[in-house]
């Protein structure tokens, strides 16, 4: 089992199709966004860990099961080593024809779910399938996770403040994401009562300065409950987009997989990619002008105000030299 997270946009999906490119993968997609337990908090302060355990761990074993067309049938569609040729290629037309379908029930406002069939597989290579879930809800229950399931591999990725900054700025512009800072909630965090953002604080602040205190806050909480965790890794985008090939055979070495041709082939065509405009939440996209886009997009009155509420954490001050 290997579980990805990050903040919202991150490059969480694009470190997700990198995984789902290994033929031997079963990827899930966000579950935790379809099926949302209450049981096991968004913001778990460290006192409860030990008590939540059990809960997280049998919330995320079920989320295995989720077949809903967005955690089942992401794209692209690759071929995988526990199916049989002929359903390697059935499967990238059936993904297609089932999201069509389901997109026009949606046009019409017809109340039908479609789901993903789960069709019998074969045995993987070695004799196993690999579980990777990939969460943006979940960034700051990654400590408790590595916890439940200690047997798991967990893979933390951290952006640069500014391209996640842009990122949601350019999101909410295009009400592709909601316009909503959680206040009370980033308040109560350690780092928040540390450095004195108190809930009126961070509704004073600009709204880059808000999302920079969203990404210290989520991303403070999540680097110290790994910390120590032998299970755990963290790595930065910006290295993952500066040299695919090679950070993604440090992932891979990390969680025992095969670095292989597919995944090869996946990432050069990332790396080779030129298909002018790109989609919001597109996977396949050329890494170094995505990780450097926000120095066209933010104005340096944005910038040193996002250096400025970063600076002096364990989150921001890995980013001190990428800001010339």
């Amino acid at each position: 089992m290997i579980f990805l997270f990050g903040a919202p946009r991150s490059g969480t999906s694009w470190l997700a199709k990198i995984f789902d490119s290994h033929p031997d993968v079963l990827y899930h997609h966000e579950p935790d966004s379809i099926i949302v337990s209450q049981d096991v908090p968004f913001f778990p302060e460290s006192k409860d860990v030990e008590i939540l355990i059990p809960t997280t761990r049998d919330y995320f074993t079920k989320l295995l099961n989720v077949r809903h067309l967005k955690s089942a049938a992401s794209i692209p569609v690759f071929n995988k080593s526990y199916f049989t040729g002929l359903m390697n290629k059935i499967m990238p037309g059936l993904v297609f024809m089932l999201k069509t379908t389901s997109g026009i029930c949606g046009k019409l406002k017809l109340p039908l779910e479609i789901k993903t069939p789960a069709f019998a597989r074969k045995n993987g290579k070695n004799g196993k399938i690999v579980d990777v879930m990939k969460s943006v809800n979940s960034p700051c229950r990654t400590g408790l996770v590595a916890q439940a399931f200690p047997e798991a591999k967990v893979i933390y990725i951290l952006r640069h403040p500014c391209g996640y900054v842009s990122s949601q700025l350019r999101g909410r512009e295009l009400h592709f994401l909601e316009n909503v800072i959680y206040y009370r909630q980033l308040a109560s965090m350690t780092v928040a009562k540390e450095r004195g953002w108190t809930e009126e604080k961070i509704k004073s602040m600009s709204m880059e300065e808000q999302l920079a205190c969203s990404w210290v806050c989520i991303n403070e909480q999540a680097m110290n409950d790994i910390e120590g965790q032998d299970n755990c890794m963290f790595f930065l985008y910006e290295d993952l987009c500066d040299e695919p090939i090679v950070v993604s055979r440090k992932l891979f070495d990390f969680c025992n997989l095969d670095y292989n041709d597919q995944t090869d082939t996946f990432l050069k065509s990332s790396m080779n990619y030129s298909g002018g405009n790109e989609k919001y939440f597109q996977t396949v996209r050329n890494p170094k002008t995505a990780a450097e886009k926000w120095k066209q997009e933010l104005t340096a009155e944005q910038i040193e105000k996002i250096k400025n509420i970063v600076s002096g954490t364990k989150a921001g001050d890995n980013f001190l030299s990428y800001y010339g």
